[in-house]
């Protein structure tokens, strides 16, 4: 079934999100000087390309 321009909107409206989230993320790794913190961030910036490449994924779709 293909997506309204309403949900469509909605997708890169969080695509705009996990990007702002994984640069954020990747800095407070950068900034953290605890070794476990320093992995947390980066752990969570991974989990947040991940959620982008499925966005994308679901825009791509969309678009064929």
């Amino acid at each position: 079934m293909p997506l309204t321009s309403k949900e469509i909107m909605l997708i890169e409206d969080n695509i705009s999100m996990c990007e702002n989230n994984i640069k954020y993320l990747q800095g407070c790794a950068q900034l953290a000087q605890d070794i476990q913190i320093k992995n947390l961030c980066n752990k969570l910036a991974n989990d947040e390309k991940s959620n982008l490449q499925l966005l994308i994924k679901h825009i791509n779709t969309a678009a064929q």
